[in-house]
């Protein structure tokens, strides 16, 4: 994600591996998604709940539930997680967490979600940007959600391309395919299909805030001066549920 890659430095202390495992035991307690509500909102609602009772945030089922067959490790700064990303198996869309060292987030933030879409929806569209490495992923980054100290969502951010360094594509487009972004059963083979689900229901019931976020990313954008390097966060707007 960045040029320059510093050493990660563990940023939030494990817990211990019993509440880990009873985490893992618990998940078949989330609803599921015939049983959640039909609007994005409402179902969201449920899916916190739900992940509530069972005493973990979203967060933290990213960050400590036992992987299959990996050791146990400390939470490390700039690792994605979860490593090689959630890949959701039929719509190609994916996420990935990963936190920024102090100095470079928010005094209140702990880290955020990058979402991103296949480019299969944009064939025939003129991206603003491409990767410039040869082996870069082949991705559309739609926008980054974060996350307080409390694992609670506290705004959307669309960033620069020197950030992502994906195939960057016109804000309007994006926008118009945002039902493309389906993270159900990204993350299944690691058990983090609940998150790809709350992630999913998150976009849904934000689409407004989404599409206006990236109409602010592209007018942005358009005002850098010529020959100066935009901001590596181009527009944020707060997380809501109406």
């Amino acid at each position: 994600m960045r040029r320059a890659r510093k050493p990660p430095v563990a940023a939030l202390p494990p817990r211990n591996r019993a509440a880990a495992l009873r985490l893992t035991s618990r998940a078949a307690v989330l609803p599921a998604k015939a049983q959640l509500p039909e609007d994005p909102g409402e179902a969201l609602l449920v899916l916190t709940a739900a992940m509530a009772e069972e005493g973990a945030s979203l967060v933290e089922r990213v960050l400590l539930r036992p992987q299959p067959g990996a050791a146990e490790r400390a939470f490390r700064q700039w690792d994605h997680y979860p490593s090689g990303d959630a890949i959701d198996p039929v719509s190609g869309a994916r996420w990935f967490y990963h936190a920024h060292p102090p100095e470079d987030r928010g005094e209140e933030e702990h880290g955020h979600f990058h979402l991103f879409l296949p480019p299969e929806p944009f064939v025939g569209i003129e991206p603003l940007a491409i990767p410039v490495k040869d082996d870069a992923a082949q991705v559309v980054h739609v926008a980054a959600l974060t996350f307080d100290r409390d694992g609670l969502p506290c705004e959307w951010l669309a960033t620069a391309h020197r950030v992502t360094m994906d195939r960057m594509m016109p804000g309007a487009a994006i926008a118009e395919r945002l039902d493309h972004l389906m993270l159900d059963q990204a993350g299944e083979d690691k058990h983090l299909h609940p998150v790809g689900r709350w992630l999913t229901l998150a976009a849904q019931a934000n689409r407004a805030q989404l599409t206006e976020l990236l109409r602010r990313r592209d007018e942005a954008l358009a005002n850098v001066p010529e020959g100066e390097r935009a901001p590596e966060i181009l527009s944020r707007i707060p997380f809501t549920i109406d």
